[in-house]
């Protein structure tokens, strides 16, 4: 049974204590231990399980594994993870199926026939329907699964679920639960009208509370973990990242790397609805509750490279030819391909592998690519896809620092795509202020950790992240000006037919990637 948390007492981590922080993705499970400051001491990475008792043994098992790389073990641990990917749970806290997943595509019928006025969904909730939001997957469970809607008792989001196995407390944030689609942004608390299309109540979702609002102490047996050390749900991934890479006020950008890719961006107001629907941008609480940011999401980043690896350098597997598209490669051969590849390449990129969600919502917007000659080779295809990513995002982050009104002084990066040079390189020549990179071996990861390191106190004395600058190449700047624009200029053309009529940004439901 779900027990209530005890009285809040504020942490005090030792000089050289340690921090556990466990960050679920989507792919992977990232779990570390850091210093106070965020220096890493051990970190384990495993794939990510469908399932919720084997995701409790994988993260377990690594949180043992960096106690004894250690030699002790952490203070207190933090999690974030993906949000919308969840698990209906029965009266004592047991899974009724394995964890529905954000990309699933089941309830995209019930999104669009949700029967709310997109503007006035957006106003309440930041968003607009989709088949990611766990609203659309408890109306799909209502309709074809409906002894599972009966018999949950709880419905929890990965994070909250994981929190929950480690300490019989169930518990959630802000960032979460503003992602179920059931959650009014301006009030703080859940829309009982939206819950009770699906045939729900609040009182079947975790209580919400602040990042560094211990949910409960440790109860499951972990070797080298002491039992009662304070767990923390600290949020959203992104969230996380970008708190931790010090984007916390109005002025801040925060670009997050990965699969997927997001451009964070604190803005003193929440956007006119119409507006975040027209840019495809959602608008989320801020972290420590205060404001709003505004996300914008560029779905296929990362997994633009690694379609073009699979195309290039096919896996040498048992059976090649049946390997899932899309699956992450090696990388080793990397390094090499892009090895002086000339910059700009000259190459144009629209990198939209599964249509654009933001600034231009476009569901059927498909790869396209322009200026490709005899002399150009796969190192050149691959350096001009990341040209191509990176011009995307400055149009982004052209896009909302305008609708926000702020100016940044420069544009916090973190996530696995800063470990390649070139990346990084055209990342700060085509920015429209100076970069600098998180260096942490998982920002989202050491952010959890940090922000379990301030439970029961305050988010603002969690430590910043370390930031390294790019060096500034007015050259490389320069010479980037005209592709800029020819991407501009491609990307805002009208695709086909069919896409002009298809700008609604309700219309992304199956292919935005997770934010």
């Amino acid at each position: 049974m779900v027990r209530c948390p005890g009285e809040r007492v504020k942490v005090v981590v030792a000089e050289d204590g340690l921090l556990a922080g466990v960050d679920v993705g989507t792919t992977h499970v990232k779990v570390g231990l850091f210093d106070r400051w965020g220096g890493c001491v051990a970190a384990v990475r495993r794939e990510t399980p469908r399932e919720l008792p084997a995701l409790v043994a994988v993260v377990s098992d690594a949180l043992g594994e960096c106690a004894a790389r250690a030699g002790r073990g952490p203070e207190a641990i933090g999690i974030a993870g993906m949000a919308e990917t969840g698990v209906p749970l029965d009266s004592s806290g047991r899974p009724l199926s394995p964890m529905l997943w954000w990309n699933d595509p089941r309830g995209a019928e019930e999104a669009a026939r949700l029967g709310r006025d997109a503007v006035a969904l957006y106003a309440l909730t930041g968003r607009w329907a989709d088949a990611k939001a766990p609203l659309a997957k408890w109306l799909w469970l209502r309709a074809h699964a409906p002894e599972v809607l009966r018999a949950m008792r709880w419905w929890a989001s990965v994070p909250d679920a994981l929190a929950y196995e480690l300490t019989g407390v169930l518990r959630t944030h802000p960032t979460l639960a503003a992602r179920t689609l059931a959650y009014d942004v301006r009030r703080g608390c859940y829309d009982e009208d939206l819950l009770a299309l699906a045939g729900l109540s609040a009182d079947r979702l975790p209580p919400v509370v602040s990042a560094v609002e211990p949910v409960g102490g440790l109860a499951a047996a972990i070797p080298g973990v002491a039992p009662g050390v304070p767990v923390v749900v600290a949020g959203h991934d992104h969230a996380v990242g970008s708190w931790a890479a010090g984007v916390r006020r109005p002025g801040d950008v925060a670009d997050s790397l990965g699969t997927a890719e997001a451009v964070m961006v604190p803005a003193r107001e929440r956007p006119d609805p119409r507006t975040g629907l027209a840019l495809g941008v959602t608008a989320d609480p801020s972290l420590d509750g205060t404001g709003t940011v505004l996300v914008g999401g560029l779905p296929t980043s990362g997994a633009m490279l690694d379609w073009l690896l699979d195309l290039l350098s096919p896996p040498t597997g048992d059976d090649p030819a049946h390997s899932r598209p899309g699956e992450r490669r090696d990388y080793t051969a990397l390094p090499g391909l892009l090895a002086g590849v000339p910059l700009p390449t000259g190459i144009v990129v629209e990198p939209y592998l599964r249509g654009r969600v933001a600034p231009a919502p476009d569901r059927d917007r498909r790869v396209a690519v322009s200026g490709v000659g005899s002399g150009h080779g796969a190192g050149d295809l691959l350096a001009a896809a990341v040209e191509g990513t990176c011009l995307h995002v400055r149009w982004m982050l052209d896009e909302l620092t305008a609708v926000t009104g702020t100016a940044p002084e420069r544009l916090a990066v973190f996530g696995g795509q800063v470990r390649i040079p070139l990346w990084m390189r055209v990342k700060a020549a085509v920015s429209p202020v100076p970069v600098e990179v998180v260096r942490s071996d998982d920002a989202v990861c050491a952010g959890a950790a940090l922000i379990a390191g301030q439970a029961g106190g305050s988010l603002q004395d969690v430590p910043v992240l370390p930031r390294e600058p790019m060096p500034s190449d007015p050259a490389l700047q320069a010479a980037y000006l005209p592709p800029y624009e020819r991407f501009l200029t491609r990307a805002t053309a009208q695709s086909t037919p069919e896409a002009g009529t298809q700008k609604n940004p309700r219309s992304c439901s199956t292919e935005q990637e997770h934010q």
